[in-house]
């Protein structure tokens, strides 16, 4: 049967703001380029003042670039470039990109427990001057580099994380880029987050708050195999440098299992996985934790956590049966369950949890005073029809991602979307399927309805 479309995290939240406020004419659409589809591996879609780029894998696997400038309702052509970097089978490998404000490119990607993959163009937003960099900081702590990340901080410079090591054996190194000078430099003394060379950790974040503060969220892991998740942790900070807990007790860094604040002690083979530990935000500007871990009969539930009264309050939101997600495996799971879109406040200020069980999206609405389910159930994929009608009827799911306008914000006109096939534990499959199309979307506003 074939599955429902795969949308990144950030894209649900978007749509669904989306779908109550505007009406979907057809959008225009451009073909990019033949994409892989193998197996699925995040591409980037990201905007800086009037330029857009795409970062993915061409259909010969080999990383590639597109820039455009915006200079009419259209934009203008697209400009490319092939890197000498090439995906092979591993799911984790995906590809990130970013301007600094100078406008010059960064693209790194292919990465899982292997060497920096690093470009960087000497021309602002010219993708034919990407050249690539065998250092970014340190050598020594960039040769075994995992879940590269660039993001913007509040004060607007780019930052750049990513793991060194290797599952279960891991730690955190946060860079930080000086446009003026052209280089990079750790942006801590020591690491933020350090497994101590006994165990791995997994953050999501920093999530940055209405209030301007920094959030993450944490799991720890003994072993490669993802049962081996416990100890859901939270952290945060006013400047990416200095970070404390919810009550405001500063932490030292390193962050370790011991000095952590520890939110919900899910011990190992406890149902917690990694990656799945969206944070959105309440109408008061409270964190809101969505994961996933077993009930008290053994069975995988959605659950969210808030604090309030100076205490995180736990809420189970779901209630299925014979929903057990194994996870004693390695490598990049293709799961039933996924937990990955933050909770927010809808109109009638109530809290929104969201999550996708057996390839259907489901929804609950909960109150927003004492976390109690006021309803919940599957509901309709909240994509435009003139999106979805791209999804071709095989077996390889159709993946989405919203524009990042000016590298922060989920954009409601522009979408990236190609098809690929599930993740393989990062093993080689039999057959090789078809190239994907890879294509934007500008979604248009229709004012006559």
């Amino acid at each position: 049967m074939k599955r429902l479309i795969t949308v990144i995290l950030i894209l649900i939240n978007s749509m669904n703001i989306y779908a109550q406020d505007m009406n979907v004419e057809e959008p225009d659409v451009q073909a990019i380029d033949w994409a892989w589809a193998g197996q699925r591996v995040w591409f980037d879609f990201v905007s800086q003042s009037k330029h857009q780029m795409i970062a993915y894998y061409d259909s010969s696997r080999q990383m590639s670039v597109a820039v455009r400038e915006m200079g009419d309702i259209n934009g203008g052509p697209w400009q490319y470039h092939k890197l000498p970097s090439f995906l092979g089978w591993d799911a984790h490998n995906k590809v990130e990109a970013a301007f600094d404000k100078n406008g010059i490119i960064h693209v790194v990607g292919n990465l899982h427990a292997n060497a920096l993959v690093y470009f960087r163009s000497t021309e602002p937003y010219d993708p034919r001057t990407l050249t690539q960099v065998s250092v970014m900081v340190d050598s020594q702590y960039e040769q075994q580099m995992t879940y590269p990340e660039f993001f913007k901080a509040p004060d607007g410079n780019l930052i750049f994380k990513y793991r060194d090591g290797t599952s279960g054996q891991g730690k955190w190194f946060y860079n930080r880029w000086n446009a003026k000078q052209g280089n990079w430099t750790h942006l801590h003394e020591s690491v933020l987050l350090d497994g101590e060379d006994i165990r791995s950790v997994y953050p999501v974040g920093p999530v940055i708050g209405p209030d301007g503060v920094a959030h993450i969220v944490f799991v720890w892991r003994e072993t490669p195999k993802a049962s081996s998740n416990h100890d859901l942790s939270y952290a945060r900070s006013r400047d990416l440098v200095n970070w404390e807990t919810s009550t405001g007790k500063k932490i030292k860094l390193p962050i370790t299992l011991s000095s952590g604040e520890i939110i919900d002690p899910i011990p190992e083979h406890g149902g917690l996985l990694n990656g799945r530990t969206p944070i959105g935000f309440d109408g008061n500007g409270q964190a809101l934790v969505t994961y996933q871990k077993y009930d008290a009969n053994g069975q995988t539930q959605v659950y969210l956590l808030r604090r309030e009264n100076n205490q995180w309050h736990k809420k189970q939101v779901s209630n299925w049966k014979n929903s057990r997600v194994e996870l004693d495996k390695s490598g990049a799971l293709d799961l039933p369950i996924i937990t990955k879109e933050p909770a927010f406040v809808n109109k009638q200020n109530n809290i929104v949890v969201s999550a996708v069980w057996r390839d259907v999206r489901w929804e609950w609405v909960l109150d927003n005073k004492n976390l109690a389910v006021i309803s919940g159930g599957p509901i309709e994929e909240p994509l435009p029809k003139s999106i979805v009608k791209y999804d071709l009827k095989n077996d390889i799911p159709l993946r989405v991602l919203p524009l990042m306008k000016e590298q922060t914000e989920p954009s409601k006109e522009y979408f990236l979307s190609w098809e690929a096939l599930q993740p393989n534990r990062d093993q080689a499959r039999a057959d090789i399927p078809a190239p994907t199309t890879l294509r934007v979307h500008k979604v248009l506003k229709n004012n006559d309805k």
